[in-house]
């Protein structure tokens, strides 16, 4: 990707010496969203480059029903944002989860890092609050429009109240559901595609991806195929002449976390892909089956 090219509009000070001009505070490109009121716009952040999923609807609670009762209480919401530019090493996907009970949204990060699907990043975000701003006026929600919720602490019950294993059970169930790929999905401004053939690659890559590192884990591990080992195999004795950090390296190509790599070449060398490990030497050379 090209690096981004700055003009004399973007900088609040465009005449100062390059290493001195400073980005306007309200550019797109600065990330500081203490000028707005809520976390709407980081929220809206996750629909970019997203394929969604909502899990569970707030109405789900009423099922059949022509008209919702006046009093009804709407359930919890959980939506995934399955991004198409990964965050990382087993990265799955972002979800969010909302209740009427609780005073927060949750954000967070589901990933596989070797040990199945889990959470690696929470956050809580409060539904309104305010700012001041540069003539030292408050501005922020009118007290009778801001919810009772805006100002509630964080407690250990509200944090109890967070199905942490709900969302991860409900969220894994969506992840390695694969009927896309006969039903298709639906891109917003087209009509359904009838398969997977339609897709993007980057939205199939995303996809697939998240189908197979949503897997429940099984009991014992299954049989690595040996077309798999063959290329782990070749991209071993390819790395191994750049030094350290094979592993790492291999971790970043084959897109899995570390301790499944070096699983990899174990099976690698006992299936005679790669020979086996010799005392004082770290790389290993071809081994019969290649």
């Amino acid at each position: 990707m090209p690096k981004t090219e700055f003009s004399a509009d973007d900088y609040v000070n465009p005449e100062a010496p390059e290493g001195e001009r400073r980005v306007r505070p309200d550019h797109p490109r600065v990330r500081d969203r203490s000028y707005d009121y809520s976390r709407r716009t980081q929220e809206m952040d996750l629909l970019k480059a997203s394929l969604i999923s909502t899990v569970m609807e707030p109405w789900d609670a009423y099922p059949g029903l022509a008209e919702i009762p006046e009093d009804a209480v709407p359930g919890p919401e959980l939506t995934l944002y399955i991004k198409e530019r990964k965050r990382g090493p087993g990265y799955v996907a972002d979800f969010v989860y909302k209740a009427a009970d609780l005073p927060v949204t949750v954000h967070g990060i589901l990933a596989n890092q070797g040990s199945g699907l889990g959470l690696i990043e929470l956050e809580l975000w409060r539904p309104e609050w305010g700012y001041w701003d540069s003539y030292g006026d408050f501005v922020g929600a009118p007290e009778k429009e801001a919810p009772a919720t805006a100002c509630a602490p964080i407690t250990s019950d509200v944090l109890r109240r967070i199905p942490l294993g709900q969302i991860v059970a409900r969220a894994q169930a969506e992840l390695a559901d694969q009927s896309w790929k006969e039903e298709g999905v639906i891109v917003i401004g087209r009509p359904r595609s009838d398969s997977d053939s339609d897709l993007a690659p980057a939205s199939r890559q995303a996809l697939e991806k998240a189908n197979a590192l949503a897997q429940p884990a099984q009991r014992g591990r299954p049989p690595l195929d040996g077309e798999l080992l063959h290329h782990v195999a070749h991209a071993y004795l390819r790395e191994a002449i750049n030094g350290p950090g094979l592993t790492r390296r291999l971790a970043t190509q084959f897109d899995r976390p570390e301790p499944t790599i070096k699983d990899w070449i174990r099976a690698a060398r006992d299936r005679g892909y790669l020979s086996p490990a010799t005392p004082g030497r770290r790389a290993a050379g071809p081994g019969p089956l290649l």
